[in-house]
């Protein structure tokens, strides 16, 4: 479990690794800025400017990661785009992330390393940032369909890498195209457990999750000309899956 550093009566940092002097300056980009500690928006790391969107890769001299402050998605994101109903401190989304980032890492699953949470709560609301290791020379799936490396894609280690976390009870809410990462040596890696959980293992959400990584596919596919995804490449995900 993340240690507990109350920074004030209504705010707390949530410590994964001990290892680094952590502040909550760390969930700042200008912080960094300031640092001059080469700071990216998207998948480039930038010298200078400033992030767009709610993440920013860090390239600093205690190592590369990324922060990522927690938004609202769907109809209620127009018009609160980041507050969170505060609950308990075991309820925010950072504490559960970062616990849940924890224990697959004690797996030995394919998972970012957790850093750090902090949150702070306002009138009964919180807002909330992450910090995880970036996984290094790596893209994602989406990126790699669209590009000339598409047919090295290894289908079947995907769908056993897959097959690994639903063994160990791991539910993924938005298992995606561009939640799957390959890095340099080829490695499958699964990121952002957001509202993710471990759950008793069974059919019905273990199909789900299977079922939205197809949506995915086929609604890129839809969207983007130089975006395809055969049906023999589906059947090797899914014979990787199945064994």
């Amino acid at each position: 479990m993340p240690q507990i550093i109350n920074i004030s009566p209504n705010a707390a940092l949530l410590i994964s690794d001990q290892t680094k002097p952590l502040t909550s300056s760390w969930f700042d980009p200008e912080f960094w800025r300031l640092q001059k500690a080469p700071i990216g928006t998207g998948k480039t790391l930038l010298g200078t400017g400033a992030g767009r969107g709610e993440v920013w890769f860090i390239n600093s001299l205690f190592g590369q990661f990324v922060i990522r402050r927690y938004r609202r998605g769907g109809l209620v994101g127009k018009f609160n785009k980041s507050s969170f109903l505060f609950t308990g401190q075991e309820k925010t989304r950072p504490w559960l992330e970062l616990s849940l980032l924890e224990h697959m890492n004690a797996l030995g699953l394919p998972v970012p390393k957790p850093i750090a949470g902090s949150y702070s709560v306002n009138k009964g609301f919180y807002q909330a940032t992450l910090l995880t290791e970036t996984i290094e020379d790596a893209e994602d799936l989406f990126d790699i369909i669209k590009s000339i490396k598409r047919d090295q894609i290894p289908w079947q280690e995907i769908g056993k890498v897959v097959k690994r976390f639903h063994d160990n009870g791991i539910y993924h809410s938005d298992l995606n195209c561009h939640n799957i990462m390959i890095d340099s040596q080829n490695k499958i890696w699964v990121i952002d457990f957001d509202k993710c959980e471990q759950r008793e293992p069974n059919s019905k959400w273990v199909q789900s999750n299977i079922d939205r990584l197809k949506r995915s596919l086929d609604k890129e596919s839809k969207n983007h000309a130089n975006f395809h995804v055969s049906s023999k490449q589906w059947q090797a995900f899914l014979e990787g899956y199945h064994g």
